[in-house]
This record gives structure tokens, C-alpha cells and sequence, in this order.
């Protein structure tokens, strides 16, 4: 192993000597000699990792494989975490004519990229908490300055990878019976399920100007903390999509913490609504699926349905419900509207309400009811925020960066292969067919009308048994059996 002590020991004394001239200016801070000295050492270290990466450069080009040969020398600047990087790199052609990058290759380096891997990380995470412009000034502060729009744009690729993961992990578990690789093994799974809803900006006249988030949270259980309550092993799920996309990607995300072949009972809390009451269709059959209208959209419906001076005709209804005679409470609840104690078009809808989910109200069960708050926390403290917009494809990505971040699950990343755009990999294509129909000679085209006679061959001057088995298979001599 190489010994880096030395070098440590230099790297460290130089940069003391430097300290110690900012330590002996009068006038000075603690404050202003730890911004000053981070300053200074951010550049040192930004000028040290170029040179390192020329020399790596240097080194590859000097060892290139067959076929390769280097044709330029160009500069880069990429921004960093530490201050922006500044060095220069060879660029090769292959025999195909492609050019090949050895350093970016190497590094696994996006193709164009602009701000290094690590950079984009912390763009990614700074941005999902705080506005784009909030995120870049983050980064300014020791770092290299980047706009807002880079921060965007991060946060749009990475929902893209995610989005593309997502829909990978959904094809192998519902179409191909893979199961994603969840450790924890638990016979229960508690899931719930909601949306939330975000402005959109530039939509034309006539359009919806608000998209709907669809989120769930799964986890094994509940357990006290003290005073608070806390889930246990939490998946996040959310998205901008269709039912089944969000259920199919959903359960598969699901599968990435619990092991799903050991899961036997799924508790299932919903607000009501048609696609959020689907997501039992999406587990396997094995699993035992009990749906339960959340408690929290239930106490509010019918709350609403009261003024403050009639309010204790709210709780005497919950208090049936609780009971679990659930047709009595909206006999109640009718009876309280016809004697003009609750209010009458309010009462009528919240009956439809609590009929057409009667099979949900107050079923037996672990305690539920977080998906409110866990939307509020999540996604509208961050997306709902005023005069926060979005489109649909941005908000869709945002969601899925928050509900991978939450859930502790890695947010891919931007590989050199990845983020070979599909011209550029047209063009390579094409250079390859190019030189290799140069190589063999004129590529003519076809004019006849493609019938291709049957290949013939002469079996004059062979051997007795060659043309004895060539008239066997050709069916023009009888096998005898």
C-alpha cells in the first residue's frame, strides 16, 4: 500500500504556514479566519485534485489499446463542492472514427457534464428541501456558484433515474416474478395511501392548473418513542402517474425493505378514494388484505357536518361508528340533519360518503391514520409551497427524489452509459457501419424483386458416401426401415 504520510505531513505544515499568515493580520476573528482558511484549503485542494487528474490522463493516453489514437487536447472546468475544477484532458479516435474520452471513461464521467458527480448529489438532496435558488446559494458558499437551472435540471435527471429503476423493479416483480431484494421479514406490512395536490405553472386555457402527487408509506408497526409514536422500517412511494404505474412501482418499492414472500397481512389505509382502495389487488394473492377508511378523513367529514354549538352531535355519531354499527350512524347523522342539527346538504354527502366505504369504516385493526401529515411533511411543506409551480414532469420527479430520500434508499446515478443521449449513439452507430461496409468493399444496392434462389452446390469429383448422404437427406434415396 502506497504510504501517504509524507505527503499528509508536507500537504498539512504547507497549509499551516498559510493559516499563520492569515492568524498574524491584525484585527482578526475567529469567524473570518475559519472562512478565510476554509477558502484557501478548498483551493488548494481543487488545484491538487486538476493536477491529479491531468496526471491520470497522462498515464491512460499513454497506454492506449489497439486501434486508438490520440487526435486533441482540450480544456474543463467542472464545478465541485470545493470550488471549481480546471484541467485538461486528450481525446482519442477509435477505428471507427468514434471519439473516445480515456479519463471520462475511466472516471465513469457523464458525457458533457458540467458539474462533477459529487456536486450533483448535493444539488439533488439540497434541492429537495429547499428552493433550487436556496440550493445553488448552499453550494456558493465554499463551493463552486451554479444556477438555479442546474439545480433543476439535477433534480429532473435524477426523477428520471429513479423513474426509469422504478419501472424496472415493477417489470420484474408483476411480468418476469422477480422479487426485489427486501431483507426484513415480517407476516404483516401496514400501507397507506393518499394524494396531495400542487399547482402547475403554464398550462393553457381551459387545463387543469393542479396535478395530484399519489403517495404511500409502508412500515411493520408502531412503536412509542417517549412521548411520540414512531413507524417502524418506513417505505415512501410517490409520484405523478396512472393507478397501476404508481401500485405496480408502489408494491415493488415496498419489496426493496420487506422480503414479500414472507408477508401474509397487509393493512390498508385509505381516504376513500377509487385508486386508493386498488392497491390490495396489487399484492400477491397469499396476502390477506384489510381495507380501513382513515380515521382522520372520517373525524373531519363528519365534524364538518356540525356548527361549534352543535358539535357534540359529531361525537355522538363517531362514537357509534367506533362502536362499529356502522348503518346507525348514518341513520344518526340523517336523523340530526332532518332535525336541522347538522347541516343539510354537508349531512347528505358525508352519509354518501360513509355508505359507499361502509365496509372500511371502523374495522378492527392496527392503529392507522399518519398519511395526512406524512403528505403535509413530505411533499406539500416542499412542493405546495407559495409561489411554488410546477410541471407535471418536474413535479412527478420531485416526488420520487423526496420518497427515496425519506426512505433512505439510494437516488441512482448519472453513469457515463446513462447519459449517452440517443443521438450521440446514433451517430457512433453510424460510424461504425460506415467503416466497416468501407472495409468490405461497395455496399450495392438491391433492385431486384428479393427472391433469393435456393443455394445449389456440385457434388461432381466427391467421394461415393458424400453423395450418398447428400441424396439421403435431399429425400432421393428411400430409407428402408
Amino acid at each position: 500500500m502506497h504510504d501517504t504520510t509524507a505527503p499528509w505531513a508536507k500537504a498539512s505544515s504547507l497549509l499551516a504556514l498559510s493559516f499563520s499568515e492569515i492568524l498574524d493580520e491584525e484585527g482578526i476573528d475567529f469567524e473570518e479566519f475559519e472562512s478565510r482558511a476554509i477558502a484557501l484549503g478548498h483551493a488548494a485542494i481543487a488545484e491538487a485534485m486538476s493536477l491529479s487528474l491531468e496526471r491520470k490522463d497522462a498515464s491512460l493516453c499513454a497506454a492506449l489499446g489497439d486501434g486508438l489514437a490520440v487526435h486533441d487536447r482540450r480544456p474543463k472546468t467542472l464545478a465541485s463542492e470545493i470550488g471549481d475544477l480546471a484541467f485538461s484532458y486528450r481525446r482519442a479516435r477509435d477505428r471507427y472514427g468514434n471519439t473516445v474520452v480515456p479519463l471520462a471513461d475511466f472516471l465513469d464521467l457523464p458525457w458533457c457534464a458540467r458539474v462533477t458527480p459529487g456536486a450533483r448529489s448535493f444539488l439533488v438532496e439540497a434541492g429537495a428541501d429547499v428552493s433550487y435558488q436556496k440550493a445553488a446559494n448552499l453550494m456558493a458558499r465554499h463551493g463552486s456558484r451554479v444556477s438555479a437551472t442546474t439545480v433543476m435540471n439535477s433534480l429532473r435527471t435524477a426523477g428520471a433515474l429513479c423513474a426509469e429503476e422504478d419501472a424496472a423493479l415493477a417489470e420484474d416483480l408483476f411480468a418476469n416474478g422477480v422479487t426485489p431484494p427486501g431483507e426484513i421479514e415480517s407476516e404483516q406490512v401496514l400501507v397507506e395511501a393518499d394524494g396531495t395536490w400542487v399547482s402547475l405553472q403554464g398550462v393553457a386555457e381551459g387545463e387543469p392548473d393542479r396535478v395530484e402527487i399519489k403517495a404511500l408509506v409502508a412500515y411493520g408497526s408502531k412503536e412509542k418513542a417517549g412521548k411520540k409514536t414512531r413507524r417502524t422500517d418506513c417505505v415512501h412511494h410517490g409520484c405523478v402517474g396512472s393507478p397501476d404505474a404508481f401500485w405496480t412501482q408502489g408494491i415493488a418499492a415496498i419489496g426493496t425493505k420487506f422480503d414479500l414472500s414472507k408477508v401474509e397481512v397487509c393493512h390498508m389505509g385509505t381516504d376513500g378514494e377509487g385508486w386508493c382502495k386498488r392497491g390490495a389487488e396489487f399484492f400477491p394473492a397469499k396476502v390477506r388484505s384489510t381495507g380501513h377508511l382513515d380515521p382522520f378523513h372520517v373525524n373531519r367529514a363528519v365534524l364538518s357536518c356540525f356548527d361549534k354549538e352543535n358539535a357534540r352531535g359529531a361525537w355522538h355519531v363517531l362514537d357509534v361508528l367506533n362502536d362499529g354499527d356502522r348503518e346507525e350512524a348514518c341513520l344518526l347523522l340523517e336523523a340530526m340533519r332532518d332535525f336541522g342539527i347538522a347541516r343539510e346538504k354537508r349531512a347528505g354527502e358525508v352519509v354518501g360518503y360513509l355508505r359507499s366505504n361502509i365496509d372500511l369504516v371502523a374495522v378492527e385493526g392496527p392503529s392507522l391514520g399518519t398519511m395526512e401529515s406524512e403528505n403535509q411533511h413530505l411533499y406539500g411543506s416542499r412542493m405546495d409551497s407559495v409561489p411554488c409551480a410546477w410541471s407535471r414532469p418536474g413535479a412527478s420527479a420531485m416526488a420520487r427524489v423526496i420518497s427515496r430520500k425519506s426512505s433512505k434508499r439510494a437516488i441512482p446515478s448519472l453513469t457515463r452509459s446513462r447519459s449517452l443521449t440517443p443521438r450521440r449513439a446514433k451517430q457512433r452507430e453510424r460510424r461504425i457501419l460506415s467503416a466497416l461496409a468501407g472495409g468490405t468493399g461497395k455496399v450495392v444496392e438491391c433492385v431486384g424483386s428479393g427472391y433469393l434462389p435456393p443455394h445449389r452446390a456440385s457434388l461432381v469429383g466427391k467421394s461415393a458416401e458424400v453423395r450418398y448422404a447428400a441424396g439421403i437427406d435431399k429425400g432421393m434415396i428411400p430409407v428402408l426401415g
